[in-house]
Formats: structure tokens, sequence, C-alpha cells
């Protein structure tokens, strides 16, 4: 009977709580049931804004023109001639970039993509908000064009704004296959003269595939024409060899801005662009397109500063700034007056200093824009070496990113439901505290990364609201708790420099490491934070029950007018509303004073990051003209995506897999998702959500804006959120190309099936994407009195690797040949066959005698590590017994001028010692010198990399 009883309590508890969890975090599971789900009506309680904030909703907002404006684009492939040597290219229309696309906001766009290429095609609308099945990544939710057919696209336009397209096919989008969309508003809010488009991108005649094999062999070639190299002769120039050593012990190669060499930079197709027809006086607005595959630009005019009025197609409040660093697939859109006295230059300036392109506005005499400095590598080089831990060795395949099971599973630690979270502005809170406790209760703040002493942190549980925060609902993206708060809206900013900061300011700093058990109080029981910045504070690990969504960016606070009772209704009792993402407490006395301005420039983002003033996005100039305040009793999914790569293998991806390992982020219907990204890697990446727009969380609260592409540099930390208001997969990567093609990306799901156009052929598109695919690559260097070659067949686990030399005077040779499976960034196992006639893997043993010229074919297997300052090692054994233990590395000591070295010991026999200089003369064709100890003598020839 007591058995009974027990087992009918638990399934009583289980079913209780089970109702409750779906009560909770799936409040749409019991309609979906009941009926289909229209991806045309929102999941969502209508958000009091005229922006786009989801598909839906704007398809809800927006009055229909009741036009349908037709495009025919036809894909071709012909010869073209941008740098003075013809190089086969693909075009749309016949030209590069392919036509600008004009339209007025609730027109039907119906579009007819011709391919008359010899190889399938596809057309992606990039920031269009728009049915799934219309997107345009091939297999993923839209087919493929295939040679010698015709596509139609056909969606509402429910957005304004400037947009491009591309293909989403290879590397078709580096040779051609791009160009430009300008969406007229039904009622527009700028008057200007001239509407003109200026479509940035980068030009190479090299095949890209010959592009990303050459990043994947690690060739300097790209440096040397860019003359970014940092050689041993420049480090010691620049009195930079602490930071050289700090950062090559931690395996991290030399600090560069961007990857590729290119021939041309291009607006509109061409170096340089002429518009005479615009005359002094007149006001144009420029709709600036960053469409290159892997250029970030900075946009300066020569006519003063220019007027910034909308980022990613949506309107900002209007702000002047005289130059933007613009992320690859970013566009703004400015204003800028024509002065009297000639043509006015819009200079869009390579961020690596590698050249520029021209648009110039007017006629005369040309008046040219301020030139960028290049961007000092040695100084980011010290920045980076000074943070440690970042940039390589980020890659970890060895192990399976459980992001996608985590998130599917709604019991999940990281599902929560923050039912009353302010995501923008307070709404109901979610009290921490007990009635009648002493406690400060924090309720709606987002502490989801504070550490609290020694508390473990707790699971995420649903949290029912309580009584009524007297801070609910408030603003506080502004607000001195000192004053009496303002009843203006916030007003632009007048420049695009860093705002000053008042005492009380908490504004861009990170508290990472504090810890609140051990801060100090005033007698009276109150915490005095005066002066304390707190924009970046890390509450991550706090209790997610305790704290939900509170946004202080911008706040200004004097936490000694703060109670910590409930007894005085005059005065605020908690820190309900308020985002302290990145919140640290490890600080034992609570003096935060000092630790302003960690964050370099990211203008509110969460942590730091180590590029200087002029290589930094700074999105707190952005603020949405109108406030944004999502829905309030949904559940929040956080997502933790951590940006990796490994430069020496040139491997990207998030949580340390590319997207062959690990494809899918779950999401559901009715959430709001948060992403908070880390970038480990030394790059900068820009990342864009497919079909979506995302708040950008740059302490601006209410007024933080919406965009589909994100910088994340390197270390820095960045938080978006969107409401999850569609259905099906969306693309989600890096949108620099060769980072994307290497692994950066994954597919946000709702766990739709798929249309049934896709639906037989949807799992291609990893095979489409191909970023597992087998790389060649190799090395042959014929000479005097020694040749050597190399060969390599890698994919991101697994590599095939061979190689050797042979003595033209004695005719003796070896050579192996290992299959290598990597278990991590830097250790991979191998096994394979070593031969030769010489001394190789041999000792003098009695059934020997003498060395002889027999020749040896032995089994072999060992391991390779990657030691400090990038040598590898080996350790090998044969089935004889016999071991051998290597290690080999290079250093640039010139610009074209490599020193590389070897040195073997096999046991109980030979040490060998082999030291090479190389000079490079072209991409594939170098000189070389080299003296070995097994053979006595110099040698040097001819190589060549294939």
């Amino acid at each position: 009977m007591k058995r009974f009883f027990l087992i009918t309590c638990l399934v009583l508890v289980f079913t209780a709580s089970n109702g409750q969890h779906q009560q909770h975090t799936m409040p749409d599971a019991n309609r979906s049931a009941e009926q289909p789900h229209n991806p045309d009506k929102s999941n969502f309680p209508a958000v009091k804004t005229s922006l786009p904030v989801s598909r839906p909703q704007a398809l809800a907002n927006v009055k229909p023109t009741g036009k349908r404006v037709p495009y025919d684009l036809i894909i071709d492939e012909q010869m073209v001639n941008i740098t003075g040597k013809p190089k086969k290219a693909m075009t749309i229309n016949g030209g590069i970039p392919g036509p600008t696309m004009r339209f007025t906001e609730g027109d039907v766009a119906v579009i007819r993509v011709h391919n008359k290429l010899k190889t399938e095609t596809s057309l992606h609308w990039h920031g269009i908000l728009l049915p799934n099945k219309q997107d345009g990544v091939s297999y993923l939710n839209t087919p493929p064009i295939q040679a010698g057919d015709t596509y139609t696209f056909e969606y509402p336009l429910v957005q304004s704004g400037t947009y491009w397209f591309h293909s989403h096919t290879r590397y078709q989008e580096q040779i051609g296959v791009y160009g430009s969309i300008a969406i007229q508003p039904q009622q527009p809010t700028h008057k200007v003269d001239h509407d003109l488009v200026l479509l940035l991108s980068d030009w190479t005649d090299e095949n890209p595939a010959h592009i990303l094999k050459n990043l994947k062999r690690r060739n300097e070639w790209y440096s040397i024409k860019k003359n970014n190299v940092q050689s041993l002769n420049r480090i010691i120039q620049h009195k930079a060899v602490g930071a050289y050593l700090r950062q090559s012990m931690m395996k991290m190669a030399p600090m560069d801005i961007s990857d590729v060499y290119y021939d041309r930079f291009l607006v509109n197709g061409k170096d340089t662009v002429r518009y005479p027809e615009i005359k002094a006086g007149q006001t144009v607005r420029l709709r600036v397109i960053n469409a290159s595959a892997s250029t970030y630009f900075h946009v300066n005019y020569a006519g003063g500063p220019m007027k910034l009025i909308a980022a990613d197609g949506l309107d900002v409040q209007p702000v002047d700034v005289d130059r933007r660093l613009i992320a690859i697939a970013e566009t703004y859109d400015f204003i800028v007056t024509v002065p009297n006295g000639g043509a006015f230059e819009v200079r869009a300036t390579a961020q690596d200093g590698s050249g520029y392109a021209t648009a110039l506005l007017g006629k005369g005499k040309a008046k040219y824009a301020p030139t960028i400095p290049r961007p000092d590598l040695y100084k980011l080089t010290a920045n980076m070496s000074r943070m440690g831990g970042v940039g390589m060795g980020t890659m970890n395949m060895g192990k399976t990113d459980t992001t996608a099971q985590t998130n599917s599973d709604m019991n999940g630690p990281m599902m929560h439901d923050m039912a009353g979270m302010n995501h923008g502005a307070s709404q109901q809170p979610v009290n921490s505290a007990k009635p009648g406790t002493k406690e400060p209760t924090m309720g709606n703040m987002d502490h989801s990364q504070m550490q609290m002493g020694q508390t473990k942190p707790a699971q995420a549980v649903p949290v029912k609201p309580k009584k009524q925060d007297p801070m609910a609902g408030m603003d506080h993206s502004q607000m001195d708790m000192g004053e009496k708060p303002s009843a203006k809206q916030p007003t632009p900013a007048k420049k695009a420099s860093k705002p000053s900061k008042a005492v009380g300011s908490m504004a861009g700093m990170d508290h990472s490491g504090m810890n609140r058990d051990g801060m100090k109080t005033a007698k009276d029981g109150k915490m005095d934070m005066t002066g304390m910045d707190h924009e970046q504070m890390d509450h991550s690990s706090m209790p997610a029950s305790a704290d939900r969504g509170m946004d202080h960016s911008n706040m200004a606070m004097k936490m000694d007018s703060m109670p910590t009772t409930k007894t005085d209704s005059k005065k605020p009792d908690d820190m309900a509303g308020m985002d302290h993402s990145k919140m640290n407490m490890d600080s034992k006395t609570g003096d935060m004073a000092g630790m302003k301005g960690m964050s370099s420039g990211g203008g509110g983002m969460e942590g730091m990051n180590m590029m200087d003033e002029q290589n930094t996005i700074d999105y707190s100039v952005l603020k949405s003209p109108e406030p944004i305040v999502f829905p309030a009793n949904r559940p929040i999914r956080e997502i933790p995506l951590t940006l990796s790569g490994n430069m020496f293998r040139y491997i990207w991806g998030f949580n340390g897999q590319p997207l062959s390992r690990a494809d899918m982020i779950q999401i559901r219907r009715g959430e709001i998702v948060r992403i908070r990204m880390t970038n480990n890697t030394m790059m900068m990446h820009p990342i864009h959500l497919h079909g979506h727009y995302f708040r950008v969380l740059n302490g601006q609260g209410q007024y933080s804006p919406l965009k589909h592409t994100v910088n994340v540099s390197p270390m820095e930390n960045v938080t978006i959120e969107f409401m999850a208001d569609d259905e099906k997969d969306w693309f989600f990567h890096c949108h620099l190309l060769y980072h994307m093609l290497s692994g950066m990306a994954r597919v946000v799901s709702y766990g739709d099936k798929p249309d049934s156009s896709i639906a037989a052929i949807q799992k291609l598109h990893l095979r489409d994407m191909r970023d597992n695919q087998p790389f060649v690559w190799g090395f042959l260097q014929p000479g005097y009195p020694i040749n050597y070659f190399s060969l390599n067949v890698s994919t991101n686990k697994n590599a095939i690797v061979a190689g050797g030399d042979h003595d033209w005077r004695t005719n003796r040779f070896e050579f192996d040949l290992d299959y290598e499976r990597y278990l991590g960034d830097w250790l991979r196992v191998f096994a394979g066959i070593d031969g030769g006639n010489e001394e190789f893997l041999r000792r003098v043993r009695p059934e020997d005698g003498v060395v002889t010229d027999r020749r040896i074919v032995r089994a072999v297997a060992g391991i390779r590590y990657m030691l400090p300052f990038l040598i590898q090692s080996e350790v090998k054994l044969d089935t004889r017994g016999n071991v051998r233990f290597q290690l080999n590395g290079q250093q640039m000591l010139f610009p074209r001028l490599d020193f590389q070295y070897q040195t073997q010991w096999l046991v109980g026999s030979y040490v060998r010692a082999h030291v090479e200089l190389q000079y490079t003369v072209t991409k594939n064709l170098f000189l070389h010198t080299d003296y070995d100890t097994r053979y006595k003598t110099v040698g040097g020839g001819l190589g060549y990399n294939f």
C-alpha cells in the first residue's frame, strides 16, 4: 500500500510539473495542434512600432500598393576586363554588378531569374523579409536554379530601405553575381535632390577556389602583396619583440586585418565612378552597400561630415559622422551636401589599407577625402598578445557541440520562461526576494552570467510574476537615478564621437570578475556605487529567477539613493528591467572607479575587443527612431555562441564546430531568441541572419537598433535578440565568404517540415556548402644535389600526407606516406609507411652488419602536436621498435625571405638537422637554398607550390 501511494504521488507530481512546463514554455503547443500554422500571421501581440520587427507584423502594417513590379535577371558567363587583364566571370544582365532594382514599399516583387550558366546558381535577397521558400539558399529553402532554367521569385515588399542580392552558390558572389535593391517608403522621411546607390565590392583575377586553397596551405603571398607581412626585421623595427614572443607562445599567428589580396576595389563596378549631373548645393542620399566577399570599408567624404540616417535599410536617429567603417553585408544610408568648387570624393578604403575606390559627386576639379591611415598591425598584435588565449586553437572537432541539443529540449537549462521580462522596457516584474525580506529585489534584471561567490548557478525555471514592481514599465536607458527622470525623448547625437561620461555614469564598464558577496556597504545598509559604470557588468551566472531583462546600458545611477527595503515607496526599491548581462561582481571592495572604457568603442556592446578606435565599428551611435519593446510574458531562449577558428588550418565555426559537424540551432515560434556571441578569434566577423531583424543590444535601451547583420570584433561580446515569428529553416552565418565556406555557419530552424519543392533534396545543403571538402596542395623542389617534395590531401579532421627527398649523387632517397586524424586543433595521430635506401629509421644491428643500400619499407605510427612558437613536434615508432623524434618550424626573416628548420633524432642512431632559406618570387614560385647534415653539403634550386 505504501509503495502504491508513493507511485501515485510521483505520477501526480510528474503530470503537474509537465503540464506547468508546457504552460510556461510552449504557450502555442495546443493551438498549433488544433489548427495549421499560418506563416503570415504573427505569433506575438502587436509591437507598437512602424518598424519591421518581424515579417508577419510588417505584412500586417504595410498597405499594399496593388503594383506588381517585374524584373528579369539573366545570369551568364562572359569575359570581363576590370584590371586590364581579361578574365572569365559571371554577369547579371551583361554587367558587374547587376542592375539596381527599385520598388516602393507595398509592391509585389516579381523577379524572373534566367540561368544561362553551365552550372546551377541561386539568388538570395539580403535583408528582405519574405516567405521562407523565396529566400534563395539552394537546398535549404529554395531549389537551386539549374543550368538553362528560369525560376520566378514573387513576394510582397513589407519594408523600405537599402538592400542587395547575391548568389549563395559557392564562389559566385566573388566573381560577379550580386546587385542592389532600393525600396522607397510610401511616406518619405527624407527629402533629397538625388538618390544614389554606391555598391562596394572587391575584385580578384584569381580563381576563388585557389584563394581558399592558398589560405588553407598558409602561403604568405597575400600578406606580401599587401605589404603586411610581420617579418622578424619589421617586428624588431617596430619594437614589438615582446608582443611577438607572447603571441607565439600562445600558438597565435601574426595579426592581419584581412586574409585576401585584391586587385581592385570597386564602387558600382569601377574603381572610379563620376556623377557630374549632381550640382553644387544639392543634397544626395547615398545608399552605401558593402557587397564585398571579404573586405571591410572605411567610407568618408571630401565635403565634410555625412549624416547617417539608416542602417541595414531601417531609419535611425540622424547622426553626423566623419567616417564609417562598414562591415561586409551591411548597408548604411547617408545624406551629404555637395559644396561649391569641384567634384567631391566619396572614398571607400579597404580596412587593411591595400587600396580604395572613389565616387566623385559634381563636376570640376576633384576634391579628395582625407586618407585613412593603414592599420598598425603591431599595435593590434600587442593588444591580442596581452589578452591571450584567442585567435588560435579554438576549434574543437573532437567534441560534439550541444547547442542545438540543449536548445531543442524545452526543459534544458538554456530555455528561460521570462514572463514579465522587459525586452527594451520593463513590464511585469519577477521579484526574487520573498515579501517582507530586507534583500533588495532585482526583478526583471538579466544577470545570466553573474558570479555570486561560491553559489552554483541555478537551473532556469519558469517564474510567475508576483507583486507589481514600482519600476516596472520604466525606460532606464538614459536615466540618472540621483535626479528626476526627464520626460523628453532622447535626442540624436550630433557627432560619432565617444560620449562624455558624467559622474555616476555606468556606461561602457566591464566588471567581469566582481563578486557581489564581497561588496562593501555603508552603515545604513546601502551600497554606494556612485561613479560606477555598469554597462558591461556580467551577471550571467546569477540564478535565472533573480533577474530578467533589464537594460541598464546608458544608465547613470546613484545607488546611495536606493533603499534595501520596500518601506519607502517614494524611492525605487529594486532594479527591475535592468540588463546587466556582462556585470562581473568579484571585486571585494565595491570600488569600481577607473574601470571605464574597457569596452573599446563598442558603445555599450558587452565585453571588450582588441581593435583600436580606427578599426572599431561603433554601434553606440545607432539609435532606433522609435522605442522597440518586445512582448512580455514570452519564453526566452538564450543561445551562447563562441565564434571559433583555427587560422593555421583555416577552419571556422561556432562553438568549436564547423557547419558540417553541427548545423542546427533549434528555436520555436513564439519565443524571444537571444544569441550571445563571443569572438575568440583574431578576425572580425560580420554575422548575418536570414529572414529576420534582430535588436542589437548596444546600450540604447528601448532604442536599440534593428539590424540583420552585425560585426563581432576580436575578444568582443555582442548580444542580439529577435522574435521567433516565422517558420522553417533560415541560414545564419559569417558573411566573410571564405569563413562561411570554411564552416562558420548554422541553420536556425523552427523545426517545421521543409517546403515540398525541396523536401527530397534539403539534406544536400551540407554537401552544397562543402566546408569539409578535401583540399590538395604541396610543393616540388627540384635542385642540386637534393630534390624535395610534399603532398597534402586534407579535410577538417583527416589528412593524407606524403613527403620525401632524393640525392642526385648517391641515388639515395627516403619517403613517408601517412594518414592523419585530428583529435583537436593541435593534436593528431597518424599511421602509414616509411621507406628508402639510406640510414632512414635504421640502427646498425648485428644482423645488418654495416650500412648498405638495402631498401626499407616499414609500417609506422605516432603522434604529432603543435608546440608554442608554432613548432611541429612528432614521435614515430616503426614495426622494428625504432623510435624517432622530430621538430620543425619556420620564421619570416624579411617580407619575402623565410627561414625553415627541421631536426630529427633516431634513438640509438643518427641525429639530423636541416636548415633552409626560401625566397618568394610569386605565389607559386620560390628560390631555395639548404644545408642538411646527412648530406654534408649546401644545395639549392627552384621550388613550385601546387
